[in-house]
């Protein structure tokens, strides 16, 4: 508990509300993460004060979700969570309280939580708020529900992934009443939206231990409710390296199993059109590589420069060998005579200038898209003259 500089900012919050007249503490995935060894991400904070008075302390406030006492409060260009302490009861829906009540006691508010590593909280002075022993949890690598664990998940489900999720980020264990209700109310993740249980399974393979979250999404069953993943054995079929992103999940399985699609999953897990993007190219790229067994001009040409990092993760995912190939393909591109069909010094116009006699048509496009191909392999040089002589000795498919 030496070093607390990434908390220096948000300590200065809590200092502005405590001389206020309030109370607050740093809360949830920060301490714990910080109490790990772990990078610190966002940093939440939990206050005695209500929203209203929090917008009277601060002048930079963004009302987020007043209703639930929550607020965005700007300090240092940084952005802070700051949520009234509360208490809930009922969850009709399994994931929205039917009644919240706004209290003044922390531990109060830690009661409410999911996880006993998630309800501590971290006074500016870098001392802890520990009722459930969370610290202890995090010390032996333990994932334990706070308080009951059937009513933590018959609150909100989710928090079944959640657990998952964790262990998979942590490799931590989940202790053993917290997973025995977990494999006796699996199936109420029956009642939980697609797209939050996307984010969750996202998260499992992009863990560090994503082989321990996949193995429990199989004990627990879990995956029975998981859409595609629920008929394959992922448990067993395990990447060898960790996936991140779904685009990477999606092209790891279709490219191993022939009867998926990845249209399949983007409708299943209702996934977004950027994902489906992604997946397209993750997917030709790979079976590029697959047809010509290197990585080529062609197959660099085609793919987003962001998508390298995914294309790298994917080929050491399918093989055993973990290679690195992010260098590969970033000196590759830097070598390419383009990298837009922009840059082509014969355009589209050229070609109908040069044969003006016929009419539009995809010849067009078959035409560019050869020359394109060419320039890009390298088997043409990117010279106007050299490829309209080259036009001019291949008979556009037209005249055939």
């Amino acid at each position: 508990m030496s070093n607390h500089e990434v908390f220096e900012p948000a300590f200065e919050v809590i200092q502005k509300i405590e001389e206020a007249g309030g109370e607050a503490y740093i809360v949830g995935g920060a301490v714990r993460d910080y109490l790990s060894g772990i990078p610190v991400n966002d940093i939440d904070i939990a206050t005695s004060e209500t929203p209203e008075r929090i917008q009277e302390i601060f002048e930079k406030v963004i009302p987020v979700g007043i209703e639930h006492g929550t607020v965005i409060v700007r300090h240092r260009s940084v952005s802070y969570e700051v949520t009234t302490y509360r208490v809930e009861e009922g969850y009709e829906d399994y994931r929205h309280p039917d009644e919240v009540t706004f209290v003044r006691d922390i531990t109060l508010d830690l009661a409410r939580r999911d996880f006993t590593i998630n309800a501590i909280a971290m006074s500016r002075n870098g001392n802890l708020i520990d009722p459930y022993h969370g610290h202890d949890a995090i010390r032996k690598e333990r994932i334990e529900a706070v308080g009951q664990p059937a009513e933590r998940f018959q609150e909100d489900p989710l928090r079944m992934m959640r657990a998952v999720r964790f262990a998979s980020q942590l490799s931590f264990h989940i202790e053993k009443k917290t997973e025995e209700a977990l494999n006796r109310l699996s199936h109420l993740l029956q009642y939980i939206s697609i797209e939050r249980i996307a984010v969750e399974t996202e998260k499992i393979f992009r863990g560090s231990d994503y082989a321990l979250g996949l193995h429990l999404l199989h004990t627990t069953g879990l995956k029975n409710h998981l859409p595609i993943l629920k008929d394959l054995d992922i448990h067993r079929n395990v990447p060898n390296s960790p996936l991140v992103g779904w685009h990477e999940i999606i092209a790891f399985y279709v490219l191993q199993f022939p009867q998926l699609s990845a249209e399949n999953f983007m409708k299943s897990w209702k996934l977004s059109k950027d994902t489906k993007k992604k997946t397209i190219q993750l997917l030709y790229a790979y079976k590029q590589y697959e047809i010509e067994k290197n990585v080529t001009a062609w197959l660099v040409y085609q793919l987003d420069e962001e998508l390298f990092p995914s294309f790298s993760r994917l080929f050491s995912a399918l093989h055993q060998e973990d290679v690195n190939l992010d260098k590969t393909l970033m000196e590759m591109k830097e070598r390419l005579p383009i990298v837009d069909k922009r840059e082509l010094t014969f355009q589209a116009k050229d070609l109908l200038q040069l044969f003006s006699d016929l009419p539009k048509g995809s010849w067009i496009s078959e035409w560019m898209d050869t020359i394109e191909h060419h320039v890009v392999t390298g088997e043409m040089e990117n010279d106007y003259e050299k490829i309209k002589e080259w036009v001019r000795e291949w008979n556009p498919p037209a005249r055939n």
